[in-house]
């Protein structure tokens, strides 16, 4: 009964990766009020560590550490097909808008500037959470026709899923580790070689290669979009007039795979 109590009592599990004791001992603190798991590595390296063994919910990241920088551990992470979904937020004084968006492009979530107020960092922590619970899953779709992704992202947010959309000529790789995608479903049916430039993006990339990419063409008959996939190397394909209940079981396949 006391475990059951102290599992419900828990909101998560947070990395602080931080070699300040003086604030890690003020945000442990105040997280632990807050009925958070709070985790604390002194240094990058030891914060890649702890991501792979604990796999926390959350992680708090410094940028300016011991034998390792923070951004440095961050690509590490979101390069690693077992962290790469941990949300990572950067906790530092450094604010160069060049600083601020390399974070975003290596795959920071949330930009957190020394000094800041606790109830700020609270605030982004419980929000970023809470929205990361609602969806199973980030898919994004490359398509250019909107009739179609509304009724593929309706049907898709039905399962919990959080869905993005986005047309082909707007997917590079710094898009791709900005959203992190846990699929793809690309259309090659519409503007086929830009679809086929985004396949060759997504696969070539060290850090997107392993996102599963599904495959979808509505000028194309199922066999010869069979057959398209296994040429390019997709983990899947569906043609667009599908039984909705398969694409699930798509989705779960091609990320077990």
């Amino acid at each position: 009964m006391r475990d059951e109590k102290n599992a419900e009592a828990n909101k998560g599990s947070i990395l602080l990766v931080e070699d300040d004791p003086v604030s890690v001992a003020i945000v442990k603190k105040r997280l632990s009020q807050e009925r958070y798991k709070v985790i604390v590595a002194k240094d990058g390296l030891e914060g890649i560590h702890l991501a792979r063994t604990e796999m926390p919910d959350l992680i708090l990241m410094d940028m300016i550490l011991p034998r390792m920088h923070g951004l440095e551990a961050t690509i590490r992470l979101k390069n690693d097909p077992k962290t790469k979904n941990i949300p990572i937020f950067a906790v530092t004084a450094l604010s160069s808008s060049e600083f601020v968006q390399a974070c975003y492009q290596d795959g920071i979530c949330v930009f957190v500037k020394k000094p800041y107020e606790f109830k700020e960092l609270l605030d982004n922590i419980e929000k970023f959470l809470q929205d990361n619970k609602k969806a199973k899953r980030k898919i994004l779709i490359v398509n250019e026709d909107p009739a179609l992704v509304t009724l593929i992202a309706a049907y898709l947010k039905e399962f919990g899923n959080k869905v993005i959309s986005a047309p082909p000529r707007m997917v590079n790789v710094n898009h791709l580790r900005k959203i992190k995608p846990d699929v793809i479903f690309l259309d090659i049916s519409m503007l086929k070689d830009a679809a086929l430039t985004v396949f060759s993006i997504i696969k070539n990339s060290s850090c997107t290669k392993s996102i599963p990419v599904i495959l979808m063409a509505s000028q194309l008959l199922p066999e010869e979009l069979e057959e398209l996939a296994l040429q390019l190397g997709a983990e899947d394909f569906i043609p667009h007039l599908f039984q909705f209940e398969e694409v699930d079981r798509k989705i779960r396949d091609a990320l077990e795979k």
